[in-house]
């Protein structure tokens, strides 16, 4: 009988690089990004990669609140190629704390308008409100005496679309009366 030859191809095996999703808070560290691999065969695993793929993204510790791609790319064996799945990084707000709150305890009813020292450890502005304000009125960063009492005085941060609302801090306040001289 004649011999016969025939060329047989083998291609390579498909290997897909799936990245997991991940989160951090702003200003956070970026986590570990991670993937799992898919598609090995004849019992081979990632130690039969001559170069394992790498994986990133394109945001960092001070990206603003929102959704990243993270991508993996690279990697090298000879019997197999790569396909690539990516994967989200999703930043959500940070959280955040009033540092400091200072305001004179007590008054007395015509005296200057007192100071109010707030700051957020955001660096966002600090705004304030009186429970009284037939006592206490707020103007910005005073507080005007409009008459004899007490009243609790809030400070608070709202937060922004990268930092949740700080608690609110408060301090009481108490107006005296004005000591009136008659001549």
């Amino acid at each position: 009988a004649p011999e016969l030859n025939a060329t047989v191809t083998v291609h390579t095996a498909e290997l897909t690089v799936v990245a997991h999703p991940a989160s951090k808070a702003y200003l956070a560290p970026i986590p570990e990004l991670t993937y799992h691999l898919e598609g090995f065969v004849n019992d081979e695993n990632a130690s039969d990669l001559d170069a394992d793929p790498g994986i990133g993204t394109n945001a960092d510790e001070t990206s603003p609140a929102g959704v990243y791609d993270v991508n993996a790319s690279g990697g090298e064996a000879d019997d197999y190629h790569f396909v690539y799945i990516g994967a989200h990084l999703t930043i959500g707000e940070g959280a955040q704390h009033l540092t400091e709150f200072q305001v004179a305890p007590e008054a007395i009813y015509g005296d200057a308008p007192l100071d109010l020292i707030a700051s957020a450890s955001s660096g966002l502005p600090v705004s304030f409100e009186s429970s009284d304000p037939d006592v206490l009125e707020v103007n910005g960063t005073k507080l005007h005496l409009r008459g004899a009492g007490t009243a609790v005085i809030f400070a608070h941060q709202d937060g922004d679309a990268n930092f949740f609302d700080a608690p609110e801090l408060n301090a009481t306040v108490t107006v005296h009366t004005a000591e009136l001289t008659v001549v």
